[in-house]
């Protein structure tokens, strides 16, 4: 197989919790896979999920994509198959480890009031708007 940086790259979206077996039945086609995981609780979890990145060589018929097992639909950008530029990819692979994990930033606490806040402001707009007044929000 070619390296990622030669390859075509779509996004599929694939049923729920289907990452892996996707990327068994991807990978048992030729196809190149990229799915990054992130440490959950449980062990590791997909990093986007129910995505999956599917590599191939130009040329190649991407038709059977979309009858993969697992495979809910290749994600579209209009009427064609939606492309994933290759700095995309390649800005992923860097941030994964030898294992495909990507390390996340760690995340200050949330200020519960400041949520609540924000709840009630959403809420506020949502009560405006469908007393028909007309809301902008800057």
């Amino acid at each position: 197989m070619s390296s990622s940086a030669e390859l075509c790259w779509q996004l599929l979206y694939t049923k729920s919790h289907a990452e892996e077996w996707v990327e068994v039945n991807l990978r048992r086609q030729g196809y190149s896979t990229l799915l990054p995981r992130v440490r959950a609780r449980s062990g590791y979890r997909p990093l986007f999920p129910r995505y999956i990145f599917a590599g191939f060589e130009a040329g190649r018929s991407t038709r059977e994509l979309h009858s993969t097992r697992g495979v809910s639909y290749v994600v579209q950008c209009g009427e064609c198959a939606a492309r994933v530029p290759v700095s995309v990819i390649a800005e992923i692979e860097g941030r994964m480890d030898g294992a495909g994990v990507v390390t996340l930033d760690e995340v200050g606490p949330v200020d519960s009031l400041f949520v609540k806040a924000e709840r009630e402001r959403v809420r506020a707009l949502v009560r405006f708007a469908e007393a028909g007044w007309r809301v902008r929000v800057a």
